[in-house]
């Protein structure tokens, strides 16, 4: 079942231009433009900047990111469940290559994908409501194993209405379209037709700087599960380069691929998911929202931690 919330409409995407103004050509000619302008970097010449970029105009995932900086429902998806048979790379770019299988960020979303649906599965139960936002496809609970359950209801929520209409086909593939509802609205002022059990949530704090509205999303989260309810949620920790806090671990040939993701995403692309924070942050934040027995699950690389809070039994 599909259904639009009348809050919808009220914010706006943080996580990737909701479409391009210019063409393939005009954002290649803007891009090599920004590097020229902003000449050469340790490590890399204008004229090395330029030839990444023209690679990552070879193949669909690159010319997504050069247009939009972000990634989409459609994109992250694809990058947590790759390989698989519906996710393929579309080029024999080594690039492509490099940025699905070795680089660190990549890899380490992927693994927290993994936790998420790890921590999901092991919480189902008869009649339990579950929710994820913002939802994207909803891979992540739509593709839980709900075999040895009955009566579970799906809420998935996303102000990105091509999401909802992806996590829509992928619900009717799933076979999971009778007991599920989709909501177009903005996180912030969340209204769930009934509250979680469990709420999960990927992707967001990452794109927001502001400290006081991340606080604020989590108020919003709590407000929306039911007491004793479990929030299940990320966030993205600081490199070594910004933060002497940062809790990375990561082997030699990690290490060696660290400047050039730095390169790719904050200085070639200028991607948007750059709100990094502490462990120690998190749980303040979390604790401020009205959550307790705050627990935490590292990725190998401690870059993209899955967290999990409760609601208070006797909260309202």
């Amino acid at each position: 079942m599909k259904s639009t919330s009348p809050h919808s409409g009220q914010g706006q995407l943080l996580s990737h231009r909701s479409s391009s103004p210019d063409g393939h050509y005009a954002v290649l000619d803007a891009v090599r433009s920004r590097i020229r302008q902003a000449g050469d970097l340790p490590g890399a010449t204008v004229e090395e900047q330029i030839a990444i970029v023209e690679e990552l105009a070879t193949f669909d995932l690159g010319q997504f990111l050069l247009a939009h900086q972000g990634l989409n429902a459609y994109w992250t998806h694809h990058l947590v469940t790759y390989p698989s048979a519906s996710t393929t790379l579309s080029s024999h770019s080594d690039l492509e290559k490099l940025i699905h299988e070795r680089l660190p960020a990549v890899l380490a979303t992927r693994e927290r994908y993994g936790i998420f649906r790890q921590q999901l599965q092991s919480r189902l139960h008869d009649g339990i409501v579950l929710a994820s936002v913002p939802c994207g496809l909803m891979g992540d609970l739509l593709l839980l194993d709900y075999s040895h359950y009955q009566n579970v209801r799906l809420i998935g929520v996303d102000l990105d209405n091509q999401a909802l209409e992806a996590a829509d086909l992928l619900a009717r593939q799933q076979h999971g379209d009778n007991h599920i509802t989709l909501l177009q609205d903005d996180a912030w002022s969340l209204q769930l037709p009934e509250p979680a059990d469990v709420l999960t949530s990927n992707g967001l704090n990452v794109y927001e700087q502001d400290d006081e509205k991340v606080t604020d999303l989590y108020r919003a989260f709590n407000r929306a599960l039911k007491p004793g309810g479990t929030l299940i949620t990320s966030f993205l920790t600081p490199p070594p380069v910004l933060s002497a806090e940062s809790p990375w671990r990561v082997t030699e040939e990690e290490q060696r691929l660290l400047p050039l993701q730095h390169l790719l995403f904050s200085r070639i692309l200028e991607a948007k998911w750059t709100a990094f924070r502490t462990h120690s942050q998190t749980q303040r934040q979390l604790a401020q929202a009205g959550f307790r027995d705050i627990q935490f699950i590292d990725d190998r690389m401690r870059m993209y931690p899955t967290v999990i809070a409760q609601k208070a039994e006797n909260a309202a």
